[in-house]
């Protein structure tokens, strides 16, 4: 169960502040003492009230009560102010690390979790993080300290009391230990729904106007109230649960109380207990109870923080696919790229099959070949998105896994068919990643996409909003827009993954020629379903059934009347 593997996760962000923590245990420590003393005075004032107490007398134990209460204050304050600066520490810097992480993750590892469930636990499971180490720590500090002082303290008073109230609150922690497991597995499962919820919210959200067109509002109406019913179930057996365990110290402290409150009326009698000894034990009974409250509080924010940890460390546990291995080197790829016999194997079968070929620097290469056949499969072993699991892939006659994944990628340009932009200005989506691009860069990058047609007709030019993923955007600006994103950043390598499936043919024939003519000299891989976009590139390749069947110029691979002849002959008649 992740939840179990919380406290693993989270003890060592909390290791940078162990002297804060220290601090802290410190100023619970004295803050403890000052409250657990209070009954103390007040025992001896009564005890002087019987014994012709002088007003000074009683001034003295005033002054010193509010003195007591006065530094429990500052204490408790300074207490929480170091929790809180822990809290917000370790929130950070795990924050940091699971966005750094998740975005090294693959498609596969991705879709293993869904978009909305990592959403889930890098929203929610964080607000129990800090209460975790906030509010959990604090209380039980402060709480713990209290016991073991105000135990101690009643002890010297009177052993037989202390005793009593001391085995059966002894019980009660023994009992929230033993179901502080249902607890935090109960809260896990609660989580677990959460995200469910959250993760269909983002699905339907983002298909809205596809459920409209299908008519599914219904539908989708029930499925969301199934799941938001199964959450409600979670949440009232974690509360079934929180419930049964949170009544138990006030319980046993009003049984103590019934033992003390009989059992010292008889020592009082029998002259063995002063008066207020009687009251300071009635009083500490208050504060115990209090605090084993408290105890009780900070357990389960205790269970909720090492739940929500345990999901949160089951994301960075994840290993990516693709990794920086122990000895890999920074280099940035020139462009000349070798496959020598790479296979890919997804559930037991064949993505791609014995695939080798050459890209030497500065060639133009185009990809075709029917749906299925392998394209973005290929693609992403160039790019090494995915290591081949049989043969290599070598940039610059280096082998990928030998080059530092961040060199690499930052040598490579990626143009996917699905664009995902920001809701920013036009500029800012262009000039993602490169901030210090210049007017001149900017303009070179409209140019080659053909995306300059299109400035005219924006409202505010490049300072158009283009609206949350570029709702603003037809859907060919957004492939365009994605081009020119792309050529300002003058990668040696660029990928188009059926970049140009929403342009029209006689724009997308004029942005490979632009590209080309933008790219000479650079390494430039072109997938497309459109075969008149890339018949005039250096070498073309064709993909059948995860294998290479056919590679040439389009004039060579039109004489062998082949597959290639026939996806082209087809695009035509369907022109």
């Amino acid at each position: 169960m992740e939840a179990q593997s919380g406290l693993r996760i989270l003890l060592p962000y909390g290791r940078p502040y162990r002297w804060l923590l220290a601090r802290g245990t410190l100023y619970a420590f004295l803050g403890a003492a000052a409250s657990a003393y209070n009954p103390v005075v007040l025992g001896y004032a009564i005890d002087a009230l019987t014994d012709n107490m002088t007003s000074q007398g009683l001034l003295f134990y005033a002054l010193a009560i509010i003195g007591l209460t006065v530094v429990l204050a500052i204490f408790r304050y300074m207490l929480r102010m170091l929790t809180g600066t822990m809290a917000a520490g370790v929130s950070y810097t795990m924050a940091q690390d699971l966005y750094r992480h998740i975005l090294t993750f693959d498609r596969t590892t991705q879709a293993s979790f869904g978009t909305g469930d990592l959403l889930s636990r890098a929203s929610s499971d964080f607000i129990y993080i800090w209460r975790f180490y906030s509010a959990g720590f604090q209380m039980a500090i402060h709480a713990i300290f209290l016991l073991l002082i105000g135990c101690a303290l009643m002890a010297l008073t009177s052993f037989p009391l202390a005793a009593v109230t001391m085995a059966m609150l002894l019980l009660s922690l023994i009992a929230q230990a033993r179901l502080g497991s249902l607890v935090e597995h109960a809260f896990d499962l609660v989580q677990q729904r959460l995200a469910k919820i959250s993760a269909f919210a983002q699905e339907h959200i983002s298909a809205q106007r596809t459920i409209a067109a299908y008519t599914q509002e219904a539908q989708s109406g029930v499925a969301f109230k199934k799941l938001s019913d199964d959450y409600a179930n979670e949440s009232i057996r974690f509360m079934l649960y929180s419930s049964a365990i949170s009544p138990l110290p006030q319980m046993v402290v009003r049984l103590a109380a019934t033992a003390v409150v009989a059992y010292g009326a008889l020592l009082i009698i029998n002259n063995q207990l002063t008066l207020g000894q009687y009251v300071q034990f009635i009083v500490y009974l208050g504060l115990l109870s209090n605090a084993a409250n408290a105890l009780s509080n900070a357990f389960e924010r205790l269970q909720q923080g090492s739940a929500a940890a345990g999901r949160i460390g089951a994301v960075l546990r994840r290993i990516p696919s693709v990794v920086d291995q122990p000895n890999a080197i920074a280099h940035v790829p020139r462009g000349d790229i070798r496959v020598d016999h790479a296979s890919w194997l997804q559930d037991g079968a064949r993505v791609l099959r014995d695939i080798s070929l050459h890209i030497p620097l500065g060639q133009h290469i185009g990809i075709v070949g029917a749906t299925g056949a392998g394209k973005s499969s290929l693609l992403a072993l160039l790019m090494r998105m995915r290591d081949p699991e049989e043969g290599t892939v070598l940039f610059d006659s280096m082998h990928a896994p030998s080059i530092q994944l961040e060199p690499l990628r930052r040598g490579l340009a990626y143009v996917p068919q699905e664009h995902i932009l920001f809701s920013m200005t036009l500029r800012e989506n262009i000039t993602l990643g490169v901030t210090d691009a210049t007017a001149a860069q900017i303009e070179r990058a409209l140019q080659v996409s053909c995306l300059d047609r299109d400035i005219d007709q924006l409202a505010d030019g490049l300072d158009t909003i283009v609206g949350e993923r570029g709702t603003m955007l037809s859907g060919g600006q957004k492939q365009r827009l994605g081009i020119a994103r792309a050529i300002i950043t003058d990668a040696p390598i660029m990928f188009f993954d059926d970049a140009l499936s929403n342009i029209d043919a006689h724009t997308a024939n004029d942005i490979v020629q632009r590209v080309s003519d933008a790219r000479a000299g650079k390494t430039t891989v072109i997938v497309s379903q459109k075969i008149s976009a890339v018949k005039n590139l250096d070498t073309i390749l064709v993909l059948s059934q995860g294998r290479i069947v056919e590679y040439g110029t389009h004039d060579a691979l039109m004489s062998q009347n082949g597959v290639y002849a026939e996806l082209y002959i087809r695009e035509l008649h369907a022109h």
